[in-house]
């Protein structure tokens, strides 16, 4: 989830479902200030899971960045091998998947906003702003990119690096995060968008956990379309026959093996349970 959450266009949400874990991922964030029962097996799960997000983060974050520089094309296919693979894992998550007008519909909007999302990306409409910025306004919006793209983190399909590419917020709060090593310590960029995506991310998740537990096989339509919607943010720019793009092929297909073989096993303990 880690080293997803680095690549703009890849979510760390369907990594999630393919491990097998989504549903009890939301039921703990979603629930973990609500139920003091289960707190502490909430705690027990979320801790390590977060230890091994910061890990992947500072461990991967440089490499990630350097593939995708000198290899964006093979790097992108690969993510949509990635993509491709779990789609058959996910369509069979829920023991009653199949089709009907609500479910359609799901798969639709679901599909519809992730391609919407896409489109505005590749036109260019961002705004930029300075990570070195006092203002209030300024770091309200910051807040308010961070609720958003928190929100995105827990959702199949999306991303949250792709929402702050969007807002133009992307380059500043990377560029925050990077100050954390190398002082001075932009604290106003770091702490507004660390507030608003931890509210993204609890009250997000709150919603998909209540709408699991209600109607699963609808939400799980609606992640479908999410997830098959982001190959629109994946596809590389400007793709053109190259050594680079040819090399594509194979990591495409690498991806594809690696999650579809990798959700066999998840996806048949979700439906036991």
């Amino acid at each position: 989830m880690g080293i997803a959450h680095m690549v703009p266009g890849v979510s760390g949400g369907t990594f999630m479902v393919l491990m097998g874990i989504y549903n009890q991922f939301v039921e703990a964030v979603g629930n973990f200030f609500t139920s003091r029962e289960m707190k502490q097996d909430y705690l027990l799960f979320l801790l390590p899971l977060g230890i091994g997000v910061v890990g992947g983060v500072l461990a991967f974050a440089n490499l990630a960045t350097i593939v995708l520089d000198r290899y964006p094309a093979a790097t992108q296919f690969f993510f949509i091998g990635l993509v491709v693979g779990s789609i058959p894992g996910v369509a069979k998550i829920h023991h009653d998947m199949k089709p009907s007008v609500s479910r359609v519909v799901g798969f639709i909007l679901g599909l519809g906003l992730v391609v919407f999302l896409g489109v505005i990306k590749q036109r260019g409409v961002s705004i930029n702003f300075s990570v070195g910025t006092t203002s209030l306004l300024v770091l309200l919006f910051f807040a308010a990119v961070g609720f958003l793209g928190g929100g995105a983190m827990v959702t199949p399909g999306m991303d949250g690096s792709y929402v702050l590419l969007l807002a133009g917020t992307y380059g500043p709060i990377m560029e925050a995060l990077a100050s954390l090593t190398s002082p001075p310590v932009h604290w106003g960029v770091i702490i507004s968008v660390a507030i608003g995506a931890g509210a993204g991310i609890l009250l997000c998740s709150r919603l998909i956990d209540l709408a699991l537990k209600r109607q699963p096989a609808v939400t799980f339509y609606v992640i479908l379309g999410l997830i098959c919607g982001s190959f629109v943010g994946l596809w590389p720019a400007d793709l053109h026959l190259s050594v680079s793009s040819l090399a594509g092929v194979l990591t495409f297909a690498i991806g594809a093996v690696i999650t579809y073989l990798l959700s066999k096993p998840s996806i048949s303990s979700q439906q036991s349970n």
